[in-house]
């Protein structure tokens, strides 16, 4: 992940809503005014905003401002959100769920063919650097360790293709696996899921690392609202999500740390 203002700015925020300055049932100052206090664009802020949104701790009311709902209030209706990119069209959360399942076990079953000890060990440090940031109860902290996670190990498949591809869908990943934090909030699950994917990964156990990883998806569908085993609603069905691959001008290989 690197380092925006943006993200710096959610934490900023997050950090203050647990601290109990802006309390739960609040609403924040209004967006032109915070900006000015924060020193940042409006643009920043708004995307600074939507993240916290997607994480349940803030609802964005237009025409009435940005409600503070504090890190235990259910998510709502943020799990049916859909996440629109140009390249991509229009997915729902659940379009999103069925994507990740296509492609995440296939990689993360490469890596467990390719990876070495110093690989292991970054996984092994981003599960305990998620793990302690749901101690802590700092949601966005969990949120980008987790896509961490998720986007080594597509660089460690060693395929550029994929690589490239998880690339391209990082943004749409990360809205992914933020909305299962704005229904359960901190829990633990998640990184006891991961542990899972890296026993399976340890053993260099290819089927078994794609299954863990499946299970991961599915539960994280389950806790974000979404029952895959259900039929889809008549909205995904009626929609097709229309999908280019953009190469990317100065792609590295995997060697080189993309994601770092």
């Amino acid at each position: 992940m690197h380092a925006r203002i943006p993200s710096s700015i959610a934490q900023t925020l997050q950090q203050q809503i647990l601290s109990g300055h802006y309390a739960s049932g609040s609403t924040l100052p209004a967006q032109r005014e915070l900006a000015q206090r924060l020193g940042i664009s409006r643009a920043s802020l708004r995307e600074a905003l939507s993240v916290l949104e997607t994480l349940g701790l803030v609802d964005i009311q237009p025409g009435r401002g940005v409600m503070v709902r504090g890190t235990h209030a259910q998510g709502g209706d943020r799990a049916h959100r859909a996440f629109a990119a140009p390249e991509m069209g229009t997915l729902s959360p659940r379009q999103l769920i069925e994507l990740r399942l296509v492609l995440e076990p296939g990689w993360t079953a490469l890596a467990a063919t390719r990876i070495d000890a110093a690989a292991l060990q970054q996984l092994q440090r981003l599960q305990q650097l998620q793990s302690e940031a749901l101690q802590r109860n700092d949601l966005l902290s969990a949120a980008e360790t987790d896509l961490h996670f998720h986007l080594l190990l597509a660089q460690l498949s060693g395929n550029p293709g994929l690589v490239a591809m998880a690339r391209q869908l990082e943004p749409a990943i990360a809205h992914s696996l933020r909305l299962p934090f704005a229904r359960t909030g901190a829990d633990d699950q998640p990184a006891r899921e991961h542990e899972a994917i890296l026993k399976a990964l340890c053993a260099g156990d290819a089927e078994a690392s794609a299954e863990a990883m499946r299970a991961h998806l599915l539960s994280a569908a389950q806790r974000g609202g979404i029952d895959m085993a259900a039929p889809p609603p008549l909205a995904d069905a009626a929609v097709p999500a229309a999908f280019r691959l953009v190469p990317h001008p100065s792609f590295p290989s995997p060697a080189e740390g993309v994601f770092q």
